[in-house]
């Protein structure tokens, strides 16, 4: 088991899509977690939703040579540089 952060909240059980982003998210080292590191606010953090979402921001990854993990996390991946 793993622990997937404060703020996660798991996806309907037939959910195939979502728990395949849920898995991309996690092996990209990311976790749901919206705590500044001072914990002294909340930061609401972006993370894909759906498979779509993960293969479009892996693509752009690709092309623009970023870590993936860093485009998962990037609310606009098109305004991400």
């Amino acid at each position: 088991m793993v622990f997937a952060g404060h703020d996660f909240a798991a996806p309907r059980r037939r959910n195939s899509s979502a728990w395949a982003a849920v898995a991309a998210v996690l092996a990209a080292g990311l976790r749901y977690d919206g705590f500044e590191m001072c914990s002294c606010g909340r930061e609401p953090k972006f993370r894909p939703r759906t498979r779509a979402q993960v293969r479009q921001r892996r693509r752009l990854a690709t092309r623009r040579g970023v870590t993936v993990a860093d485009m998962l996390a990037a609310r606009d991946p098109y305004g991400a540089d």
